[in-house]
């Protein structure tokens, strides 16, 4: 039987152990984690180890004294809740380096910290106080209080502890006392990012080289053997001017390694950042990795559901109305009932549990269950709240939970903390920039640099040179790696590269890439594609919109007037601009629907200010944008009294005409006629941006509006200019080329009349398919 204990840094460690032995072994080695090692190494008498609710409702409890505020951490549920975080990593690195709190002071050398740190000391007691006299043991006070386990220690006869990075000082403390009743065997690795963990050795008498492998006895402090770290792996990197292209990268990457003949069990993906798991999940569509993080709560159905409803009640909007059809709104009444009142008046666990029956994925339902569990021991603490922050916050904490990922992929994707003491044959390494690699810790936020080099704890060098190590180490230990990272104004490789002697080379252009990700698929278009069918202009209505299509591209005048297909609109909360100019049209319409002119600039602009409430929508943004241009309209009010002054008087405002023209029906709504006299003027108000052709490029014109108004309004009377009132400027500006455009009207309508058949091609210019509504049907996407 082999009474041999292998420590390894992560289950994923173990897992990939077990699966290099053979399996004719009769006897296995004893596989554990170092955290569950230590475990069973240490124990405290009559305590029960926290809870994470009850470690935050007691340490909440301890920071209640009045120094407290100078760390600029409230005190409220939320706040605290998402802030304790930083306070407990900073106690467990003084618990894991065995550094006695009361000593902070004297590393402070010129006293930067002295206030922070009497403040952190006191709240260290306290909370150290609550757990001592509710018997809790919290693990930062596990040092002060374990017994060593013997007998744990006499059963292992021999121990090999695998360090692939840092061992603390407590960790250190607990394997020189193994010493004692075991055989304590060390397997370390040297770079130069590990000087630290070097350092320790050469202080127990040890001293090591850089890039070498060793075995190390702890008992006899000395090396049982050792060898050169022989770097063979074959490395390339390449960037990308956007991050998804990161995801084809991967995938072509996978393949070429399957290819070599690469098991794909033995190729890893390592995400620096793992925000990045999420766009590679969109793209893997067979299905071939699996994701060593899970997938986020926050991706399904129960927590979709519980936050649509949630959005919808707190604002009905367009989108959170679109969102809850996509989802059901079965919870909607159920919540509303609820949402406003205060928690003493449900049992609000109950209600949680009431709505499980709209749920049936078991896995969801698991994690569902195991939060309300949870969420009892915090309702004590939220007792004159509202319902709404309770759901709030009991949304929060689903958010932080995630799923087992149950694809069955091959491949796996994982943070470089799970490859340690793991060997692949090939690692692709996606955003290695300088933002990620090495990761910037948020463990210094209550002590500088200086003051954790008096006190000998690490560093945030010594945390990114720990990184660093991690890297090397995995590249080291794979046949063949590819890396990947962002070229942008905002973002650039990481450092590291040059340290690592990694030079970036371009294998493929881009465009290869996006292929790979948005190879689109042959659609049954062949009715829409370029055909030439019959048709006539003489019995069409022309409007100028409609003139502008067809000569701006004769497949979209196809799909729009003659398959007549409609852009689907997506309801949006925020105004566009477009409507912001209905508003105000609506608004001039029914100004001038009261009186044909103002003489008074003052009534004239109250009167415009009434009408513009009556139409303005119910969107806050949209009552700015309609409240800004009520201060533009004080010149329009100006102009428009000089305007009446000379006679003219508004006629018409928003009406529709129709008359025939050379052969072809001519169609329109004029914003606005006036008339002095005989004599009629055509405006058409512009509140956003509008094109003003010049002498150049005038004969190329495709947009004959105030040509067709010219031409509508002469039922009126004897028309003497055409222009546009223009809204932002508060200028009006006519018509240069109304002559010479309405002969190339004649022109063009002389030509249309002429047609008997349509070329449905596409148009060359592709500007025109920018913001194009049938771009996607056109395969111009």
């Amino acid at each position: 039987m082999d009474n041999t204990t292998i420590v390894l840094p992560s289950a994923r460690a173990i897992r990939h152990e077990q699966q290099q032995l053979s399996s004719g072994m009769l006897f296995l080695p004893n596989y554990i984690t170092m955290s569950d090692f230590i475990s069973k190494l240490c124990y405290v008498e009559g305590y029960k180890l926290i809870d994470d609710e009850s470690r935050i409702l007691l340490l909440l409890e301890a920071s209640d004294f009045q120094e407290f505020s100078q760390l600029q951490i409230e005190r409220n549920f939320f706040t605290f809740t998402k802030n304790s975080s930083y306070i407990f990593k900073f106690f467990s690195e003084l618990s894991a380096e065995l550094y006695d709190i009361d000593n902070l002071n004297a590393a402070d050398i010129y006293g930067e910290y002295e206030e922070h740190i009497a403040i952190l000391t006191e709240l260290y007691k306290r909370y150290e106080k609550l757990c001592n006299e509710k018997h809790y043991l919290d693990k930062i006070f596990l040092p002060k209080l374990y017994t060593f386990n013997s007998s744990f220690a006499k059963k292992a006869k021999k121990i090999e502890i695998h360090v692939d990075g840092h061992l603390t000082n407590f960790e250190f403390e607990i394997l020189e006392a193994c010493c004692d009743y075991s055989s304590v065997t060390l397997h370390f690795k040297t770079s130069k990012y590990n000087q630290k963990m070097q350092e320790k050795f050469k202080e127990i008498g040890i001293t090591l080289e850089e890039n070498r492998a060793y075995s190390i006895s702890l008992n006899e402090k000395s090396i049982l053997n050792e060898s050169p770290i022989i770097k063979q792996t074959r490395v390339s990197c390449e960037s990308f001017s956007e991050s998804l292209l990161q995801v084809a990268f991967v995938k072509r990457k996978i393949n070429e390694f399957v290819a070599k003949g690469y098991i794909a069990q033995n190729i890893a993906v390592v995400l620096p950042n793992e925000a990045m798991a999420e766009q590679l999940k969109s793209f893997d569509t067979k299905s071939n990795l699996n994701f060593a993080m899970g997938e986020s709560f926050t991706k399904s159905k129960l927590y979709i559901k519980l936050q649509a409803t949630i959005k919808l009640i707190e604002l009905n909007s367009h989108e959170n109305s679109a969102r809850i059809k996509r989802v059901g709104d079965e919870l909607y009444e159920q919540i509303l009932s609820i949402y406003y009142r205060s928690v003493e008046e449900i049992d609000f666990l109950l209600f949680l549990e009431s709505i499980r029956e709209f749920f049936s994925d078991k896995r969801e339902l698991q994690l569902y269950d195991e939060e309300i569990f949870s969420f009892k021991k915090l309702l004590p603490f939220m007792a004159e709240m509202q319902v709404k922050s309770l759901f709030n916050l009991f949304l929060q904490r689903l958010a932080t939970r995630s799923l087992d990922d149950i694809s069955g992929g091959k491949v796996t994707v994982m943070g470089v903390l799970e490859t340690r003491s793991v060997a692949f044959d090939g690692v692709i390494i996606v955003d290695f920039d300088e933002k990620n690699v090495p990761k910037r810790s948020d463990k210094d936020m209550f002590l500088n640099t200086q003051v954790r080099e008096a006190a000998n704890l690490p560093t945030m060098s010594d945390r990114e040179n720990l990184q660093k190590h991690y890297y090397e180490m995995l590249i080291n230990a794979s046949q063949e790696v590819a890396i990947s990272y962002v070229s942008s104004s905002e973002s650039s490789g990481s450092r590291f590269l040059k340290q690592l002697g990694i030079e970036e080379s371009k294998l493929y252009d881009e465009s290869d890439y996006s292929e790979i990700l948005f190879r689109l698929q042959k659609r049954d278009l062949n009715h829409f594609e370029d055909r030439v069918i019959p048709y006539s202009f003489k019995d069409v209505k022309l409007s100028n919109s409609r003139l502008k299509t067809y000569l701006s591209c004769r497949r979209k005048y196809y799909y729009k007037y003659i398959e007549q297909i409609e852009a689907h609109t997506i309801p949006k909360d925020m105004p566009q601009e477009h409507e912001i100019g209905t508003t105000i049209h609506l608004a001039l319409k029914a100004l001038y629907s009261e009186k044909d002119h103002y003489n008074d600039a003052k009534e004239l602009e109250a009167a415009l200010s009434r009408e513009l409430d009556k139409v303005v929508g119910k969107s806050e943004l949209e009552k700015y944008l309609i409240s800004i241009q009520k201060r533009r309209f004080r010149d329009f009010a100006l102009m428009e009294v000089e305007h009446f002054s000379e006679g003219e008087r508004v006629v018409a405002t928003e009406e529709y005409f129709e008359t025939p023209y050379r052969g072809i029906t001519l169609q329109g709504t004029i914003d606005r006629v006036d008339k002095s006299g005989s004599d009629i003027s055509v405006l058409d108000y512009k509140t956003g941006s509008y094109k003003l052709y010049n002498k150049n490029n005038f004969p190329d014109a495709k947009d004959f509006q105030l040509e067709f108004y010219y031409l509508l309004a002469a039922s009126l009377g004897e028309v003497k200019s055409c222009a546009f009132y223009d809204l932002k400027e508060m200028k009006i500006v006519p018509e240069s080329f109304l002559t010479e455009k309405l002969e190339i009207l004649n022109a063009i309508i002389k030509d249309l009349l002429s047609l008997e058949e349509i070329d449905t091609k596409q148009c060359e210019d592709l500007n025109e398919c920018l913001y194009c509504d049938y771009k996607i049907m056109c395969q111009r996407d």
